[in-house]
């Protein structure tokens, strides 16, 4: 049994860090240093059986509190966002922890980082012969879900829900290798040796980073000594002494000099370790796929070009959603960037990169290209189409096509994907469309669509393509286009395009005078400049001169994208087939507002809401959602459409829990309806209602909308749940939208308004089991919190 804490997630336990000798007397004793760490998140910070603190990262603040003459004192949250939480309300001084860099990017400071650490290799101990990724080709090697995405593809992938769950069904799964956390391997084998397992000491990973503590950016003098205490222990070896204590090794922070390659020695590095490095999207055909029969002309083009270059090729295929082939060569991960149109005002997810990076010949010219349906009207150039009959022209919304034909006056449809626009091209809702060249794979794999590419079409928005390299790999460029020519020369550029076919073009040449009037006049196309406003950014999302508001670009799309956690009942879940309390309320709004419905269906874990929605503009809208003022600036909340609230659990017929009985709740939450009263811990709600309902515990205390939906599927009717009388832990749940799309907010809130007014939404709480505790007028601003 344990008293709950009186503040939101954490509970709290205080001792005095190997204090000197000479200790202060309770008068002249300095202020406890209070530090906010997860209480399962081992090695680096956890509970011993004892309610002890532990862990790497709570030895190391023992020791910068000893440093700082003060006592240490402990809050437990129940995670990291409940951490950042604790520390911008000012329930402590500082989190630890935490990877250096992450949480918050406001109002956050950090201290000098201690330690590095790293994604590792684990094999059988017998193992031989494993060196890297690329040694276990063909082989089984476990992960856990959610948490990295392997670089390789030749192995078979086994996830794994939990780290210590992976090495312990290591044997029984078969595996070959696990790619797991070198920490937590290193902390967890040197616990548990009967599982014969064994760290790869020669594996050299790319996914790094380093421990830091966080403090609130206004304690800048807190910081300064935090800073100085970590000085003295890491030098006087003392933080390296209590990582070896644990069974890890100590590795000293990462540098940025580390991360990433100096400038120039690339073809140096390829040359001696034989490997040419390019990254790559795995499901992006006609260009790049990591399965299948085909493995896109980019792919074909990089083999034959390390072929050329005399070193194999190894390509890391890459999470689109977090990650793109530009950002991972300026990160040093890869060598080259197939692909790449040569633009100078280049921008790679909102970053300028025309003066970080430098591109090889161009190996062929590409552009958008007119397609028409069989048998419908025909045209052989955009100038057949100005006037009225542009209204029948279609193009990808947002766009470069888009922006250019806004910019020429074109009076064109807009649809939220390639495959859109061709079905209405197919089905005669437009009769032309503008689209990309890779229009032509599609045709091909989608023979049932009834239209053509426009036979000869020059395309009059082009551009070069070109290998992508880091500023600075000049002889590397010397090498690539000396490769490239040789490609060129043999036709095998062009035959690898056709062969997907992709419409192939020449290196397209931009010069005032026309090709007819050179002296040197050979195949290349040549265009003048024309005049069409602001040229267009290449690799931008926002491509036109003024934005569209949130809801005509929907509307235009036909679609309404809303993120949603791939497996979190009763709100969201992807299998067996779309379900849920926000899935069902998603496809209210979609009707209501005259739009289809697509899902974004993300992990959780992988970034937050603000990320999914205004960073990585993954999704329109994310519903289920509390409002949190530290992301204000990038994200705005609907008015509340319900409250969650917390409430008592008992056996049905049996009365409420008197004020002095002991309820049963989740371990480390500490909640205000708790405040005063005793509290038995349970690991999780199933545990707490399982013990309610065989009459281990006589009331528990629980969120009342997966807890009445869990009771109702395994105790259908054998438990009560009732709302406190003073209804202290409930909390207002709105949708959330990008800070900019005011108009679809607006939207949401008289949409969500109609589908209350008129029960729908009712309905579909009551379908889920789940309480539909309803906004009063007072509590109708997303800012109003308990």
């Amino acid at each position: 049994m344990a008293t709950a804490a009186i503040v939101l997630g954490i509970g709290a336990s205080t001792l005095l860090a190997a204090p000197p000798s000479n200790r202060p007397s309770q008068e002249s004793q300095k202020p406890p240093l209070v530090v906010c760490a997860v209480p399962d998140a081992m090695p680096h910070t956890g509970k011993a059986k004892d309610g002890s603190p532990q862990g790497l990262d709570v030895a190391v603040a023992q020791l910068v509190a000893a440093e700082l003459e003060r006592p240490l004192e402990f809050h437990w949250c129940a995670s990291a966002a409940c951490s950042w939480k604790c520390l911008a309300e000012k329930r402590c001084d500082m989190v630890i922890g935490q990877p250096h860099g992450s949480g918050p990017t406001r109002d956050v400071a950090w201290s000098s980082p201690y330690s590095g650490s790293r994604f590792g290799l684990v094999v059988h101990e017998k193992t031989a012969g494993v060196r890297s990724l690329a040694d276990l080709e063909g082989k089984r090697v476990g992960i856990v879900t959610g948490s990295v995405a392997l670089a390789s593809t030749g192995h078979t992938a086994v996830e794994f829900k939990t780290r210590d769950k992976l090495l312990d069904e290591f044997v029984a799964s078969q595996l070959d290798a696990a790619f797991v956390d070198d920490d937590f391997a290193a902390w967890y084998l040197h616990a548990h040796p009967e599982l014969k397992l064994a760290r790869v000491a020669e594996y050299v990973p790319r996914e790094r980073w380093n421990m830091g503590f966080a403090v609130r950016i206004a304690d800048n003098t807190l910081l300064k000594e935090i800073n100085r205490a970590l000085t003295s222990v890491v030098l006087n070896g003392l933080v390296s002494k209590a990582f070896s204590e644990q069974g890890v090794a100590y590795r000293a922070p990462f540098t940025k000099s580390e991360d990433k390659p100096a400038a120039g020695d690339s073809w140096k590095r390829i040359r001696e370790r034989g490997e040419l490095v390019v990254s790559m999207d795995p499901a992006n055909l006609p260009y790049s796929a990591a399965t299948g029969e085909r493995p896109g002309f980019d792919v074909e083009l990089a083999r034959s070009l390390a072929a050329e270059l005399g070193v194999k090729l190894r390509i890391d295929w890459i999470d689109i959603h977090r990650k793109t082939a530009i950002g991972q060569l300026l990160d040093g991960e890869c060598d080259l960037a197939f692909g790449a149109a040569i633009e100078p005002r280049a921008m790679d997810d909102d970053e300028e990169i025309g003066d970080k990076v430098i591109y090889s010949r161009p190996y062929y010219g590409t552009g958008y290209f007119l397609v028409t349906r069989k048998n419908g009207p025909a045209a052989k150039s955009l100038a057949d189409l100005k006037g009225e009959s542009s209204r029948r022209l279609g193009a990808e919304a947002g766009s470069v096509a888009d922006y250019s034909l806004r910019q020429r006056g074109y009076l064109r449809r807009l649809f939220r994907t390639q495959l859109a626009v061709l079905k209405s091209l197919s089905d005669g809702g437009i009769d032309y469309a503008y689209l990309w060249s890779n229009v032509g794979w599609t045709l091909h794999a989608s023979p049932e669509l009834g239209v053509q590419l426009v036979a000869d079409y020059v395309p009059e928005d082009h551009w070069n393509i070109a290998v992508a390299m880091r500023k600075g790999d000049d002889e590397l460029k010397r090498h690539v286009d000396e490769g490239l020519q040789k490609l060129i020369d043999e036709n095998a550029v062009s035959r690898v395009l056709k062969s997907y076919h992709v419409p192939w073009l020449p290196v397209i040449a931009t010069d005032v005078k026309p090709a007819s009037d050179r002296a040197d006049a050979d195949d290349a196309i040549r265009h003048g400049p024309t005049d069409r406003g602001l040229e267009p950014q290449m690799e931008r999302r926002q491509r036109s001169k003024e934005r569209y508001a949130a809801l005509a670009r929907i509307r235009s799309g036909g679609v309404l994208v809303v993120g949603m956690d791939h497996n979190s009942l009763p709100f969201s879940a992807a299998h067996p087939e779309p379900a849920g309390l926000d899935y069902d309320i998603a496809r209210l709004l979609a009707e209501k507002l005259g739009v289809s419905l697509s899902v974004y269906w993300a992990y959780s874990s992988h970034d937050s809401y603000p990320s999914k929605l205004a960073t990585k503009e993954l999704c329109d809208l994310m519903l289920g959602v509390m409002p949190d003022d530290r992301f204000g600036k990038r994200v705005a909340f609907s008015r509340p459409y319900y409250f969650l609230d917390y409430r008592f659990v008992v056996r049905a017929g049996a009365a409420l829990p008197a004020d002095d009985q002991p309820l049963a709740a989740e371990r480390g939450l500490a909640l205000r309806g708790l405040r005063n009263r005793e509290v038995h811990e349970h690991p999780s709600l199933d545990s707490i209602l399982e013990s309610v309902f065989e009459g281990g515990e006589s009331a528990g205390y629980v969120t009342g909308a997966r807890g009445q939906w869990l009771a109702e599927r395994r105790w259908p009717g054998r438990l009560k749940f009732v709302p406190p009388s003073a209804a202290v832990d409930r909390f207002p749940i709105c949708a959330a939208v990008r800070k900019s799309d005011v108009d679809l907010r607006t939207a949401i809130d008289e949409a969500l308004d109609e589908l209350a007014s008129s029960g729908k939404l009712a309905e579909v709480f009551t379908r889920w089991h789940i309480p539909y505790d309803r906004p009063r007028k007072t509590e109708e601003s997303p800012r109003h919190k308990p």
